[in-house]
């Protein structure tokens, strides 16, 4: 026991020279020392992943999606736009928000307790306030069965079966933070409880007779849950994307970095909580499909260091490459300067950009990084190249399939005369009917449909450069329409049309691009097309194979950075049948691990802060001290780059 306990001191005291999150996260002391597993842990872990790579869970309801049937991003957005709806009716979410991506962390001793991919990261202070949650999550489940089970179970067990229960829940299936089995006692003391849940196990009828007598010995009203420290901007009194823990004590004001409901989660009509930054797009869609009150919503200029009133904060918003209106939020505070991504896919144009591009200006002290792919089984390929794959495929559908002559078809046609008595009564000369096919073929190729799934707000440059190349009309339902022209985009606002018929190009939400969605789809737009082709643009069904995954992981940096020969991306149609054809493509509106390695390998970074699956915070970190420390071996200049627009 004593070797065990002075191990646990060793790999606690030990802290990691670069990757910094206050006190939360420490690296462990062998972390960089096992970078080359044997090859039974390799065999292993290959086995693990082939049996979990198959199902994925959902970020919002915590589901295990079998994404061989469904698209995890197309499930997510499912989620996004029911919790959408139900914040625009001023109804309580249903589950934590999606914004919450991280699990919670203990201050008493900066162990990491993990609560899944993605969820909340509640930076509970005391055992008052973890009581005070566990009441509230046992106050929401009293109705359901399950949580009938565990209210019975809480009572019947002795104390040493208590501790099991709640360490199994802490650890499979709940993953709250475990409470001594004396406050457990304490919340079900009441003897009309009591007697209740007996009730109930010994059978009767009306099980749910005695509940509001429960639910009334419980609190009423939620504490509003503390502002995980992620949110927060170092050497300021902002936050960023925070907006899900209603008035922030020392908050000063609040960034929104883009319209996405999983950022822009508790910001309703009522908001009056203090000022909101944000880009002119975003202030659009906010006061718009929001209702925020105008007076609170402060768009900022572009490109440009703008002084925040009362502070000595001066903020700059760059395009986030992420969707309309997403930008990077870059703060300086006297000589430090802080570095928030949001939402964003990373590009050589923004570690090229006046106000980032080192060594003209001073290091980042702090990054705060989107870290949603950062994990070597996501390589997907650059936006452009996808959307040029798109173009490809339309072109190939839309080209004129002109029937080839057989042999004897093509002697006829060039031994038989032409009489002289057929010249003025024929009016289809040789170049007329070269016309008539032509403009047949030109008929024909019109009449295929072009679907393009998207979100709520995003995948719009999949839809837009199709109808560019076609120099056609695009079709959006009203609502869809309205969310547009908050982009203020002249182009994309004479490329709209109201009619369906007359657009070659429909947009659709993303979870509609399925067989049967899309062939009830073309049904209603008989009349006026014969044909459909559909496109799903999404980065969550791509990933890397097994066997390029553990090379990408073993690699070093200088390996990472490096674009791969072959860039031309190919998609296959994954259904075709009766007229239709569906087209999933890799595209993304965030950064691959590649993206995200070139993009710390292009700057100097003092602390790196990942925003996304702190529950992967360890495997995270190595990551970035591997990188760091191959960082200072060389001039850190930027990657080199194909093009401004991606690595």
């Amino acid at each position: 026991m004593a070797k065990q306990s002075k191990q646990e001191n060793d790999t606690g005291s030990v802290k990691s020279k670069y990757f910094s999150i206050e006190t939360y996260f420490k690296t462990p002391a062998n972390v960089n020392k096992r970078l080359k597993p044997s090859t039974s842990d390799l065999q292993v872990e290959r086995a693990i992943k082939q049996q979990e790579e198959k199902k994925e869970r959902c970020p919002l309801c915590q589901l295990w999606i079998l994404t061989e049937s469904i698209s995890m991003e197309v499930h997510v957005n499912q989620c996004l736009d029911m919790e959408q709806e139900r914040e625009k009716e001023n109804i309580p979410p249903l589950l934590m928000s999606f914004s919450e991506k991280s699990s919670c962390f203990s201050s008493d001793d900066n162990n990491i307790r993990k609560k899944g991919s993605f969820r909340v990261a509640a930076a509970v202070e005391n055992c008052q306030e973890k009581t005070e949650e566990i009441q509230d999550t046992v106050a929401s489940s009293i109705d359901s069965s399950n949580g009938s089970r565990s209210i019975e179970s809480s009572l019947l067990d002795d104390d040493d079966e208590s501790k099991k229960y709640v360490a199994k829940c802490d650890t499979e299936s709940t993953k709250t933070i475990s409470v001594q089995p004396s406050s457990w006692r304490s919340m079900f003391s009441s003897t009309s409880l009591t007697t209740s849940v007996t009730t109930r196990i010994l059978g009767a009828k009306d099980i749910n007779a005695s509940l509001p007598a429960a639910t009334a010995l419980l609190p009423q009203k939620k504490k509003q849950k503390p502002c995980p420290f992620y949110k927060r901007v170092r050497d300021t009194r902002f936050t960023v994307d925070a907006f899900n823990y209603g008035k922030i004590p020392d908050c000063d004001g609040y960034f929104l970095t883009h319209y996405h409901a999983d950022h822009y989660g508790g910001l309703r009509a009522s908001w009056s909580h203090g000022p909101i930054y944000c880009s002119q797009v975003t202030a659009n869609l906010v006061k718009q499909e929001l209702r925020v009150d105008s007076r609170y919503v402060h768009p900022l200029p572009m490109n440009q260091l703008y002084p925040i009133a009362e502070s000595n904060v001066q903020v700059a918003l760059i395009d986030a490459n992420h969707c309309p209106g997403s930008v990077l939020f870059l703060f300086v505070v006297d000589k430090k300067r802080h570095l928030h991504t949001g939402d964003f896919r990373a590009a050589p144009r923004m570690c090229l950009h006046p106000l980032i591009k080192q060594p003209e200006n001073p290091p980042i002290s702090c990054l705060y990084l989107d870290t949603t792919y950062l994990s070597p089984q996501y390589a997907f390929p650059a936006q452009e190249e996808c959307i040029q794959a798109v173009c490809n495929v339309v072109k190939k559908e839309l080209a004129p399939k002109i029937k080839t002559p057989s042999l004897l078809e093509s002697w006829i046609s060039i031994k038989r005369p032409v009489l002289k008595e057929e010249q003025p009564n024929d009016p289809m000369t040789t170049k007329d009917a070269f016309k008539l096919m032509m403009n047949q073929n030109k008929a024909t190729a019109s009449r295929v449909l072009i679907v393009v799934g998207t979100y709520t707000i995003g995948k719009e440059r999949v839809f837009i450069s199709i109808a560019r190349m076609l120099k056609c009309k695009i079709y959006a339902p009203y609502k869809k329409k309205r969310i547009l022209l908050c982009q203020e985009d002249d182009e994309l606002k004479s490329m709209l049309t109201n009619n369906p018929s007359e657009a070659q190009v429909h947009v659709v939400p993303l979870r509609d691009i399925r067989a049967d969605i899309m062939s009830n789809y073309l049904k209603e737009h008989q009349a006026h097309f014969t044909s459909l082709i559909g496109f799903k643009p999404t980065g969550w069904t791509f990933k890397s194979t097994s066997s390029q995954t553990s090379d990408m992981k073993l690699a070093p940096l200088s390996e990472i950075i490096i674009p791969p020969a072959d860039r031309t991306v190919q998609i296959e149609p994954y259904y075709n049948r009766n007229d239709i054809k569906l087209y999933g493509v890799p595209y993304s509106e965030h950064s691959s691990f590649r993206e995200l390695a070139s993009f710390i390998a292009s700057m100097n970074i003092y602390h790196i802060i990942p925003t996304v699956n702190l529950s992967q915070v360890q495997a995270m970190s190595a990551y970035f001290d591997k990188w760091q420390e191959e960082k200072m071996a060389k001039r850190v200049t930027v990657v080199r780059y194909p093009n401004q627009e991606y690595w």
